[in-house]
């Protein structure tokens, strides 16, 4: 087992501080730069795009710090109540680090992550994330292979 001093710490977190933080400009090419993904539109501040034939949406934002990926799904109004009950529960077990949202009637599998402290990797598992989501509603309500199983 590996022992810590105070340096091996300060070490760590210096080399961790070094790290140049995400902006909307490097989260853009990031995105563009992937084999799965097909830009549709690019404006400053938002993307449309499809990645592995879904279509999403990235929404960067240096002011607030704050990014999002969201994938519309279909009509909110239109669902069953038990089907409600299901994107709550996988919200709670299945969707990791997505979940389920809705806005103006839409129901949207989405992820949202500070900006600044976004790294590479974590993006691009966030957007197999809300693809994974977004397919699997109506059948595993999963993001991932893996979920939290409910205890009986």
């Amino acid at each position: 087992m590996k022992k810590y001093t105070l340096k091996n710490v300060m070490d760590e977190q210096a080399a961790h501080d070094n790290i140049s933080e995400m902006t909307q400009k490097k989260i853009q090419s990031i995105l563009k730069n992937q084999l799965e993904t097909e830009v549709l539109e690019e404006e400053p501040g938002y993307v449309l795009f499809k990645y592995s034939n879904t279509k999403m949406a990235l929404y960067p934002d240096e002011e607030f710090n704050r990014m999002r990926i969201i994938a519309p799904i279909t009509q909110y109004s239109c669902l069953a109540p038990k089907i409600k009950d299901s994107l709550m529960d996988a919200n709670f077990h299945s969707a990791l680090d997505c979940r389920y949202g809705v806005t103006d009637d839409t129901l949207y599998a989405l992820f949202l992550h500070p900006l600044s402290s976004l790294i590479k990797e974590d993006f691009i598992s966030a957007l197999k994330q809300v693809h994974n989501l977004a397919k699997s509603f109506g059948k595993t309500y999963s993001s991932a292979q893996i979920a939290f199983t409910k205890k009986k």
